[in-house]
């Protein structure tokens, strides 16, 4: 795959990479946005500015994580090897969010929402997901961010369970999330290769500033 062929997918092993990693950013940030409309405090949370100036943020390794997550989802596997692990570091995957994300959502939606979005950031450990996004508005900027549980169940779909919903450092209450966080609105947990298999992603565990997946490999339906 070239990187021209990322930029600009308009084969359906092209969107592979892409589609897995915009599926799983846009569930994960969901209960931070639906609560936007709110941002009117602009204290900047610890856990954000622990992220700051980190020189292994850059692009090229946010093109080295797609790289390498479309080489593991399309190998050839055989029966005996159809399940699989995979993990994706908390640095690798920052670059992509910084570098990455906003072009990757454009180019599957017309949708304008991800405009009103600055940086988006996240942060692992073995509780849990904290997942940010920095909001501007007529008195500055907001981040508004979210201690989460995200999940796969048994019928191959997204959950998300919020353990904590902030704007800023105020603690706001989670049923703001409540009513998006619903199986319809999160979506399959699986990616279709385009050439008659689909790669289920069975779990996730969260682990020390990484995440890890189990996958299985297997003909579409």
């Amino acid at each position: 795959m070239s990187f021209r062929s990322l930029l600009h997918p308009d084969q359906p092993h092209d969107r592979v990479v892409l589609g897995l990693l915009a599926a799983m950013a846009v569930a994960a940030i969901a209960p931070v946005f639906i609560i936007w409309q709110l941002s009117g405090l602009d204290n900047t949370p610890g856990w954000w500015k622990a992220l700051d100036n980190n020189p292994l943020n850059t692009e090229q390794s946010g093109i080295e994580l797609e790289n390498r997550i479309t080489t593991a989802l399309t190998r050839v596997r055989l029966p005996e090897d159809s399940d699989w692990n995979a993990a994706i570091n908390q640095d690798q995957l920052n670059s992509w969010l910084t570098h990455r994300f906003r072009e990757t959502v454009h180019s599957f939606t017309d949708d304008t929402w991800i405009d009103e979005i600055g940086e988006v950031r996240i942060a692992i450990s073995e509780t849990g997901i904290t997942i940010g996004a920095q909001l501007t508005h007529a008195h500055g900027s907001t981040i508004i961010w979210a201690i989460i549980q995200l999940g796969t169940d048994d019928q191959n779909r997204f959950t998300i369970t919020a353990d904590r919903v902030c704007i800023g450092s105020a603690r706001v209450p989670k049923t703001f999330a409540s009513d998006y966080l619903t199986r319809d609105n999160l979506g399959d947990a699986k990616v279709d290769l385009g050439d008659g298999r689909v790669v289920l992603i069975r779990a996730l565990r969260t682990g020390d500033q990484r995440l890890e997946f189990a996958l299985r490999t297997e003909a579409s339906e």
